[in-house]
């Protein structure tokens, strides 16, 4: 943990300078505090022109609206307000603008340290996310807020595991309420028994949480998830089972609702199965970024805190190979041409899919194995 600690230290000193999300971050929370609403203004807007200074041009989606969630609009906004307070300048504030995704990074170890305990595993296991470059890198030099999400699925999961299911659903709603994504989940959380869901009410904890967090920011729901929801389908970036659906389909739109439909339908099956939640919630969200048309290195921490519970090599190698997805950065930076589907994909998931494979085959054989013994004892 304390090596984790160190590793992190060394690091935060670097400026993001793989991505420039943390000027997005910025920006919206300038707007915020300008009395303007990130869900329906773009940076582009003329009639914000007023806002913009020397980190303007590093902004990205100039010409598209927020993409987070209100929990991360209000963690932006307070923000802001704070290095705003603090005198500091422009590009100095981008910078501090980590520190909120830093602390959150530090809180997810403590929960998930916790959750080891819970679940009686090793102590050491927690290695698998203190010492993950990719946790490093993404939280605390490239500034990414998606340690707010881990954080939460990571205090969700501690809570059912101590059988406390409407913190559990209180936490899961706010990761919803951080990224959208989350929400898939709640059918796991939920779970089924005897043809019948399990905790039928304790999810309802959604309703209130979701309707304060979006009050501040209430437009056209419609058009905003329409949009965030674009990840699963649209702009291609480091994709992989995608491609083959979008192969089968040759339609963007079609393509994306078919990876909808079988996320949709893994999480049903995965819920009438009745499979453990940790073991079921790691398998919905690899198959989501599997079939995803857009999959930045920094979503592959999502599934950091499952497995430190279930470590499956394929998966780890997942982790360690994603970051090969930067490799776009430099045809981005020396020809302003953003290259996602590039051929390093292939150096990326052919090694991660051989081994999800080979593992799956190794474990099915050794299953085989021991079919003839137990029918010889049950025999017996």
């Amino acid at each position: 943990m304390i090596a984790g600690i160190i590793f992190r230290l060394i690091v935060c000193p670097l400026a993001p300078a793989l991505s420039d999300d943390p000027y997005r971050y910025r920006w919206e929370g300038k707007l915020q505090a300008a009395g303007g609403n990130p869900y329906e203004v773009q940076p582009a807007d003329q009639r914000w022109i007023s806002l913009r200074d020397e980190t303007y041009p590093r902004v990205p989606g100039k010409d598209f609206k927020a993409v987070y969630g209100p929990l991360i609009e209000q963690i932006e906004r307070w923000t802001y307000r704070a290095v705003t307070t603090a005198g500091l300048k422009p590009e100095r504030q981008v910078f501090w603008f980590k520190l909120p995704f830093a602390l959150c990074d530090l809180a997810a170890m403590a929960a998930l340290w916790q959750l080891l305990a819970a679940h009686g595993l090793p102590r050491a296991h927690i290695l698998i996310y203190a010492w993950s470059p990719l946790a490093v890198m993404e939280f605390w030099a490239t500034s990414h807020n998606d340690s707010v999400v881990v954080l939460l699925i990571a205090l969700a999961l501690l809570a059912a595991a101590k059988k406390r299911w409407t913190w559990a659903f209180a936490a899961l709603s706010l990761a919803a309420g951080a990224k959208i994504w989350p929400i898939l989940l709640f059918p796991l959380f939920i779970g089924w028994k005897r043809n019948r869901p399990l905790r039928w009410w304790q999810w309802s904890v959604l309703i209130p949480i979701a309707i304060l967090l979006a009050l501040p920011y209430w437009t056209n729901v419609t058009e905003n998830l329409q949009f965030m929801s674009g990840f699963m389908g649209g702009w291609r970036n480091n994709d992989s089972l995608y491609g083959l659906i979008l192969w089968v389909k040759k339609d963007l739109y079609r393509a994306k609702y078919t990876a909808f439909a079988v996320v949709a339908v893994v999480v049903a099956f995965l819920t009438l199965r009745e499979v453990p939640l940790e073991r079921a919630s790691l398998w919905a969200i690899a198959l989501m970024l599997m079939v995803s048309a857009n999959c930045h290195p920094w979503y592959l921490t999502w599934l950091l805190p499952l497995l430190i519970l279930f470590p499956v090599p394929g998966l780890l190698l997942w982790t360690a190979l994603v970051p090969l997805a930067y490799s776009a950065v430099v045809s981005w930076v020396a020809l302003g041409e953003w290259q996602g589907s590039n051929v390093f994909r292939w150096f990326e998931y052919a090694p991660v899919y051989a081994l999800l494979t080979g593992s799956w085959l190794v474990s099915w054989l050794r299953a085989r194995r021991r079919l003839p013994d137990s029918s010889v004892h049950t025999a017996e």
